[in-house]
């Protein structure tokens, strides 16, 4: 095999192995009470799967149309989906905000490492010296965590790991804030 053979193989398999950007899951946040959140999820032959879901048992103060359609579980929420996006409810972005997005926010923090195997695997949320472990199946030792975000309340974590979307009541309470880093002398 020639080397510009072999350079070409190793790319392909490289592109193979990298999950495209258009097969990742993506979060488009909670209604301000929290009650219903939407989030959308790449279908078969191009098509965009868009996910309304309730966030706890209450019923959610979300569009009237939504109360009128079949629901499913998805991502462990009961969900509305969506395969043609323009029969979503009009104007239902300006009724969702993704909230906070980053590991840690005012006193909660999402460690570092997931917990892949065990009975429970998922993210871990540290606060007040307490943690609690939001379930995500499928996670295997090389899995990532691709970006987090926080309802304003701190009820409430969502997460991408591996390109799929994960939701989750926060139960523990937030600790104190880490003190700011000084900067380092030179």
């Amino acid at each position: 095999m020639t080397k510009a053979v072999k350079g070409s193989l190793a790319a392909l398999l490289a592109l193979a192995a990298t999950p495209a950007l258009a097969e990742t899951d993506v979060f488009h946040g909670w209604s301000k009470d929290g009650s219903w959140l939407v989030f959308q999820r790449p279908g078969r032959n191009d098509i965009t799967e868009l996910y309304f879901c309730q966030t706890s048992e209450v019923a959610p103060k979300w569009p009237a149309l939504l109360n009128e359609q079949d629901k499913l579980t998805e991502a462990g929420l009961d969900c509305v989906r969506f395969l043609d996006v323009n029969k979503a409810p009009y104007q239902w972005q300006k009724q969702v905000a993704p909230g906070e997005a980053g590991t840690s926010v005012k006193g909660l923090v999402i460690a570092a490492e997931l917990v892949t195997d065990g009975e429970s695997p998922g993210w871990v949320i540290e606060g007040s010296g307490k943690t609690q472990t939001c379930y995500a199946s499928g996670l295997r030792e090389s899995s990532k965590l691709q970006k987090a975000f926080w309802h304003p309340s701190l009820k409430f974590s969502a997460v991408i790991i591996d390109g799929t979307f994960h939701h989750c009541a926060v139960t523990v309470k937030p600790g104190k804030a880490p003190p700011p880093t000084p900067p380092k002398k030179k």
